[in-house]
This record gives C-alpha cells, structure tokens and sequence, in this order.
C-alpha cells in the first residue's frame, strides 16, 4: 500500500488533525536535502477538507530561513495558524552562554513578521 492510501485510511476512520511534532521541527530535511514548507505542502495536499494540521516547536534558527513559506503555510484553512517559538531568554548574553545559535532580534524578527501575516 502506498503511503497516500494509508495516509487516507486514517482520515477515513474518523482522525481528524495530524500533530507534527519534534524537539525542533523546524530543522525538518536538512540532513536529507530538503526543508519543513515542502514537507507541509505535501500534507495539506493529502489532507481531506474538515481535517487540520497542527505544526510543532521550532527555534528562531531554522524558521528564518523559511518565514515567507512559513506565513503562507500557517494562513492555509487546514492549518492551525499556530506556532511554538520557545522564549529560553531575553537576553543576547544568556542566550550566548546557553550556546544559542540566535539572538533575541532573531525571535522578535519571526514573531513580528508572522503576526502580521
């Protein structure tokens, strides 16, 4: 059996949301050439009318790199307009210190850019 049709039997017994999830979900593809917006569109593609997709933590890092994508994705009517960015701290020297590869211009940069759209 294909991927899709399982994919479908599962909206066919009755699942209503899929959660994509990790401990950064936002890194999704970079170790196998591709990235989190592909992965997205191809779920909404396969996702029924009246089923949601939830999306999962990402950090500051890997969300900048696709924020257009991002805003467009997270604006689709079978998708949650709803994103975890972790806050670890508001400064830029803890941040340093916690081995962080943002600042917090960074995380301000995607909250800023996604609440607009």
């Amino acid at each position: 059996m294909s991927d899709h049709g399982r994919l479908m039997d599962v909206f066919d017994e009755g699942v209503c949301e899929i959660w994509l999830t990790s401990e950064d979900t936002g890194a999704y593809g970079r170790d196998i050439g591709t990235d989190l917006p592909t992965l997205l569109w191809r779920l909404v593609e396969e996702i029924p009318e009246g089923a949601m997709l939830r999306l999962g933590m990402t950090n500051p890092p890997y969300i900048l790199e696709h924020l257009e994508e991002m805003a467009k994705i997270l604006s689709h009517p079978r998708v949650y307009a709803f994103l975890h960015v972790p806050v670890q701290s508001a400064s830029d020297s803890v941040l340093m210190d916690m081995k962080r590869e943002y600042c917090v211009g960074d995380f301000k940069r995607v909250v800023d850019f996604l609440k607009e759209r």
